[in-house]
């Protein structure tokens, strides 16, 4: 499951006639995906956030601040992060196909992605080394993608542009997504209830628009 992990990702947005390069805090996502593991590997993560923060003084103008979040969440709360009673946790994924072995199933998804998938783009692929694990992010277009869900869910500033893409990771013989009510509300942890009930569809949706890259 950790193989979520493997990526950051990096979001470039024109606001205000000025580009915003933002990118999604290490720290946060890996306490969220490794939880009680996360010791384990954080000096990596004070690494990379190192490295991150030198790259990007090198590009143009360095904020260094942290949003998205007014109160912040605890690292008790991230390694056991759901939004309220009864949604979903890191661990409760939606398995999108399974295959007799990983091989197969990394196949059958490029074999999607060369002939083409309605409304769904790879953006990138990831093989993780020492285990069967490939990682996809893809973009989501449509009346059911991106555009739909995006302008209700995003509508602070700077925007929430590394939210995307849409993660998919092949696990073994087994193609799955994490829960689009874990996912968004991970990544908008102050989102009302009253904006997620605008929004009940989407995780449907999601699992719809990238169950067709196992079929």
């Amino acid at each position: 499951m950790t193989g979520f992990a493997a990526t950051l990702r990096i979001g470039i947005t024109s606001e205000n006639e000025k580009t915003i390069v933002s990118y999604t805090n290490p720290a946060y996502w890996g306490n969220a995906y490794f939880r009680n593991d996360f010791d384990k590997v954080s000096s990596y993560y004070t690494t990379l956030s190192k490295h991150l923060e030198s790259a990007m003084k090198a590009s143009g103008s360095f904020v260094g601040k942290q949003f998205g979040s007014k109160k912040g969440l605890s690292v008790k709360e991230l390694r056991k992060y759901h939004y309220m009673l009864g949604m979903p946790y890191f661990d409760d994924t939606v398995e999108l196909g399974s295959f007799s072995n990983h091989n197969a199933a990394v196949a059958k998804i490029d074999l999607s992605i060369k002939k083409g998938i309605p409304n769904v783009k790879m953006v990138y692929k990831v093989s993780i080394p020492g285990g069967e694990l490939t990682l996809y992010g893809f973009a989501l277009s449509g009346e059911n993608g991106e555009s739909k869900f995006m302008p209700i869910i995003d509508t602070n500033k700077p925007k929430h542009t590394a939210f995307l893409p849409y993660e998919v990771l092949v696990i073994g013989n087994k193609v799955q997504i994490l829960h689009g009510r874990y996912r968004i509300a991970l990544s908008f942890p102050d989102l009302t209830m009253g904006t997620f009930t605008k929004i009940m569809s989407t995780p449907g949706n999601i699992e719809g628009l990238l169950k067709q890259v196992a079929q």
